[in-house]
């Protein structure tokens, strides 16, 4: 796999990353916003992976 990333990856980023928003981190985070929106980010990828998963389960 190379450095290139491809499309489809590049859409779901502007569709799914959001701009950072405080209110969704952790208190302890507030004062680091780059791992507080990580943390979110992070768990919103998790969210999705286990919703994709739930879906391609259903279809067995």
């Amino acid at each position: 796999m190379g450095n290139d990333i491809p499309t489809i990856v590049e859409e779901l980023y502007r569709h799914f990353v959001t701009p950072p928003n405080p209110d969704f981190w952790p208190n302890y985070f507030q004062s680091n916003p780059i791992q507080g929106h990580g943390l979110w980010a992070f768990y919103q990828d998790l969210q999705l992976g286990m919703q994709i998963t739930g879906a391609c389960l259903e279809n067995l």
